[in-house]
């Protein structure tokens, strides 16, 4: 078996845009909770 001629397996798949968008809520929630809490861990 020649090695060198093999291609590579590429797998692709659909993106799901809800999931998108709720991981980027999550985040910016995850992140806002996390300046409130130096915020007023500070004080």
């Amino acid at each position: 078996m020649d090695r060198e001629r093999e291609e590579k397996m590429i797998l692709k798949h659909d993106p799901i845009p809800l999931y998108r968008t709720i991981f980027y809520l999550v985040f910016l929630l995850g992140s806002l909770y996390l300046a409130l809490i130096v915020f007023l861990g500070a004080k």
